[in-house]
């Protein structure tokens, strides 16, 4: 089990008292703002000049052009609380950089290496979707029939929603199967441990509801962690073994991906070079056991990952079927909506970026490919508060390589304005909520805002017909119309590209 001492643990229990503890030692990473300072004792990690630009290049989801700075990876950790960063990125096959920064535990001073191992949370779902595409390709499972034809001593319940349609494994990898979602329980290491079946079926000692069927399958995209677990069930079932067993024979073997296990507990030799997962507020969590494994059990590195998803882009791209036969692969990396282990963006020159988000208590991670280049990056953290930071990493990563989906959005004024600004004023937001309120006004013709954080109102830049940027925050204010054509919402994009609409409440 990982844990911190308990001196450091005593002060988690403040903000002040973390930063007095670890915060300090997090600053030994960088003698001088934005650099990195190499430590010999630490495991060699490719550095390119590249990586050199990325890491001190990061900018905001959106800016008004020439009014942003940029900043580096180790400025926006000690912003942010976040004590660890592993990053690798695959070139046509193989790893070409890779980027550490921080501390796997912060209670020992452990700093991350490429070595370090982090949970990949639902990283964990593309890996097992590629095991049960190689399933399908080895005539184990069927890709578009009834899972509940496959599944051996546990079928998913009688619905009112299966009389007509029924669950097939495509539904479940694509999350279009209909299946209620929830964030599947992590247990103790002293715990009742649950098995898969107890899972699924809602009995003790599983604390979560059984699983339920809530839409038609295929009739729409529902994220579903339960989904997964049947994906699971299916893969053991089809092969009589555990599912470690046969990932490993069917992926991580292959792959060549030496740092990784679904076993729970996670082998010691991996624990030896776990992470330790934080809080925002910079609380070590204890381990915890995953029993949900497809959905988010998986332990790794980057470097692992990135290894992974250059094995897939080579079967797609040469035939040479290591993990899933081409057919299989050109399925996965459709131009279509449907997904099958990705999200996925259309590029420029036909190129197509796919990706997936993962997060469990203390760790967050991120994974995203260029098909067309044959590039990949993996980003892992142990901090809750990581996901602002790995988008700005793919940002940088985007501009560096020409990924056009993810690069930032610049915005310049409009030379004329398209609209009356007096249509946008008022106040909008959350009459019970004082910190969600926006007042739009005018003055000296130009529309301002003021949040619950400033104290007097600050000046808009109109970028488009109904939307404006605070150039200071890097926050756009889009403004919605009703069928009337009258202005009844704000839509606000901060800079990390989290969204939200307030209605107007005048």
């Amino acid at each position: 089990m990982i844990k911190d001492s308990p001196a450091c643990s005593t002060n988690m229990r403040s903000k002040v008292g973390t930063v007095v503890c670890c915060l300090a030692v997090m600053t030994s990473l960088h003698a001088v703002a934005g650099s990195r300072v190499p430590d010999p004792a630490e495991p060699a990690c490719t550095e390119t000049a590249a990586a050199a630009r990325i890491q001190n290049n990061l900018l905001p989801f959106h800016y008004l052009e020439g009014q942003v700075s940029t900043s580096s990876i180790p400025q926006q950790m000690l912003a942010q609380d976040i004590p660890g960063v592993s990053i690798a990125f695959v070139d046509d096959g193989k790893i070409a950089w890779c980027l550490t920064y921080g501390y796997g535990r912060l209670a020992d001073a452990e700093r991350v290496t490429p070595e370090t191992v982090f949970t990949a949370a639902s990283l964990s779902k593309p890996v097992a979707a590629m095991t049960a595409l190689a399933l399908v390709d080895r005539g184990q499972l069927e890709l578009d029939g009834d899972v509940n034809a496959q599944l051996v001593d546990w079928k998913i319940p009688e619905s009112e929603f299966l009389t007509d349609h029924k669950v097939t494994l495509r539904h479940l990898i694509g999350h279009t199967a209909g299946i209620k979602n929830h964030v599947s329980t992590s247990y103790g290491i002293d715990d009742d441990i649950p098995t898969l079946e107890q899972m699924l079926a809602g009995t003790g000692p599983s604390v979560d509801p059984a699983v339920t069927v809530v839409a038609t399958p295929g009739e729409r995209y529902k994220y579903s962690n339960p989904g997964y677990s049947i994906v699971q069930k299916l893969v053991q079932d089809a092969t009589g073994q555990d599912f470690q067993t046969v990932v490993e024979r069917l992926v991580f073997t292959l792959a060549g991906m030496d740092d990784s296990s679904f076993s729970q507990p996670a082998p010691a030799r991996l624990m030896e070079r776990a992470a330790t997962g934080y809080s925002n507020e910079l609380r070590p969590y204890p381990y915890m056991i995953f029993p949900f494994q497809a959905a988010g059990g998986l332990w790794t590195t980057p470097s692992d990952l990135a290894t992974f998803m250059a094995t897939i882009i080579d079967d797609y791209h040469t035939g040479r079927g290591t993990l899933i036969s081409r057919g299989m692969a050109e399925e996965v990396f459709s131009r279509s909506e449907v997904r099958l282990g990705f999200a996925k963006k259309l590029g420029a020159d036909d190129d197509l970026i796919f990706e997936h988000w993962g997060s469990n208590a203390g760790f967050t991670s991120y994974m995203v490919g260029s098909l067309k280049d044959r590039q990949g990056l993996v980003i892992m953290t142990n901090s809750d508060n990581g996901f602002g930071l790995m988008a700005s990493i793919a940002r940088s990563v985007a501009l560096e390589y020409g990924w056009a989906p993810l690069e930032p959005v610049v915005y310049r004024p409009v030379s004329t304005p398209l609209d009356h600004p007096e249509r946008f004023t008022g106040r909008f937001g959350n009459r019970a909520d004082a910190s969600q309120t926006l007042v739009f006004s005018l003055q000296d013709d130009a529309l301002h805002v003021l949040t619950a954080s400033a104290e007097s109102p600050q000046a808009l830049v109109q970028v488009a017909d109904r939307k404006y940027i605070l150039p200071s925050r890097h926050t756009t204010y889009e403004f919605l119309e009703g069928k009337d054509g009258i202005v009844t919402w704000v839509r606000v994009t901060t800079e990390s590209s989290y969204n939200y609409d307030l209605p107007r409440n005048d």
